[in-house]
């Protein structure tokens, strides 16, 4: 017995390496995947595994493949075995419009996003440390938006406000399990969070010339990547064969953002507006900027039921502490007349999810889900930058042995706002689509 513990061991730590290099090599071709496009929930990003995809995100209280380490890292200590999973997604952005509405400036108007496609990418992978312990390592994004507007550069009056929009994220895990019993498993993990916001707009004068304010220049933002540190925990508790429920709970991270901000000009057709501005107007140099992300809290419950063991339900209620959002704003400190403020302080959030899988005769699994999503976003802050609404969900996913499929569709209601801070009143529509693909070893 003894020197079977020692092989287990050693074939444990064999595979470990193994399993770091392999997340460093996907981190970087991680880093180079897009951002998704803005979904409703706030920031949030599309879910990062694909059997829970298939599901509408119900995964808390299965927990069962390596995506535990993102959706219930004490699921983790519950497989039996070492295991590599890696996927994405190609989401499609369909056309979003906006229809603007008095009172303000949106009155009259019309805008819309061009159709774009996005790739967001995940892996994971578990070891086995011992009898009762696995570790583990997993790369993903939590939080993504990205906004695109076909007319910025027409009579869209939301080119002030924002052009093009875009966030990225990206979570490194290590997670450490433990199998309390047979049933129950706890796990913690250590997140090192890094992302990247961008940002374009119009900027306006009045034209003495004409009378009427002109475009005169655009200013686009890159922040760097710069990093926070934050923690989650998470148990799996199952009830004898057919129910289980698990609790995830993931902190609170902050990162101070730094970058750069240009200015290009834009020609206002007479010569000398333009020498003017070109005279008075720091055009074509990096300007330094600023800004806080503050990313929220969440915390999950799910809870199981197996009448028998070929089928499965699953309901989830999710919490997103979005009232640590105290807003969001680019500043200039050394030319503060282009500072903005772009999103008002949010409030928290729920998410209910449901999600059912059948296992077929040969060992085929059919997944179907449903869920509802709230919008923390205020009517105040509704705008070009993030057009958040209230959403809801249908998916379906089949998975067989090393592959897993799924597919989503997302359907943010309609929501009009009369009470935007920059005056820009309107209605903002759309929809996405989601096809992830998955496969492990």
């Amino acid at each position: 017995m003894a020197s079977r513990e020692r092989r287990v061991g050693l074939r444990a730590w064999l595979i470990l390496p193994g399993a770091v290099v392999f997340s460093v090599v996907f981190s970087v071709v991680f880093s180079l995947a897009t951002a998704s496009p803005a979904r409703p929930a706030g920031m949030s990003g599309p879910d990062p595994g694909i059997k829970a995809m298939g599901m509408a995100g119900a995964f808390i209280a299965q927990a069962s493949d390596p995506s535990a380490i993102y959706y219930n890292p004490g699921g983790l200590a519950l497989m039996k075995k070492g295991k590599l999973t890696a996927g994405g997604g190609t989401v499609y952005h369909n056309e979003s419009q906006y229809q603007g509405l008095p009172p303000g400036i949106g009155q009259g108007t019309t805008g819309n996003q061009d159709k774009f496609y996005s790739w967001p990418l995940h892996a994971y992978a578990v070891m086995p440390l011992g009898k009762t312990l696995k570790v583990g390592l997993g790369v993903n994004s939590p939080f993504a938006f990205k906004n695109r507007w076909a007319n910025s550069h027409d009579d869209f009056p939301g080119r002030f406000i924002s052009t093009a929009s875009e966030l990225q994220t990206y979570d490194s895990s290590a997670t450490l399990a433990w199998q309390a019993t047979k049933s129950f498993g706890l796990g913690a993990s250590v997140v090192y969070r890094t992302s990247r916001l961008s940002q374009s707009r119009n900027l306006s004068a009045f034209n003495s010339a004409t009378g009427l304010p002109a475009d005169i220049a655009s200013i686009n933002v890159d922040t760097d990547y710069n990093g926070g540190v934050g923690w989650q925990l998470g148990f799996l508790h199952k009830i004898g064969k057919q129910f289980s429920w698990g609790l995830v709970y993931r902190s609170a991270i902050n990162i101070q953002q730094t970058g750069a901000g240009r200015l290009t000009q834009i020609s206002t057709g007479d010569a000398q507006v333009d020498a003017l501005n070109r005279a008075t107007i720091p055009y074509d140099r990096d300007l330094p900027v600023n800004s806080v992300l503050n990313y929220p809290a969440t915390a999950g419950l799910g809870m199981a039921y197996w009448p028998s063991d070929k089928t499965v339900f699953e309901g989830d209620v999710n919490w997103t502490g979005w009232s640590h959002f105290k807003g969001l704003g680019i500043s200039f400190p050394l030319n503060p007349q282009y500072s903005q403020t772009l999103q008002g302080p949010w409030k928290d959030s729920l998410a209910f999810r449901f999600g059912v899988r059948f296992t077929l005769p040969k060992g085929t699994q059919i997944r179907l889900g449903a869920a509802y999503e709230e919008s923390p976003q205020p009517d105040a802050s509704l705008d070009p930058f993030l057009p958040d609404a209230r959403r809801s969900i249908l998916s379906a996913g089949i998975g067989k042995d090393w592959l897993d499929v799924a597919f989503q569709f997302i359907a943010p209601e309609n929501r009009t706002t009369r009470s935007n801070f920059n005056s820009l009143n309107g209605s903002y529509s759309g929809n996405t689509y989601i096809l992830g693909v998955s496969v492990s070893k």
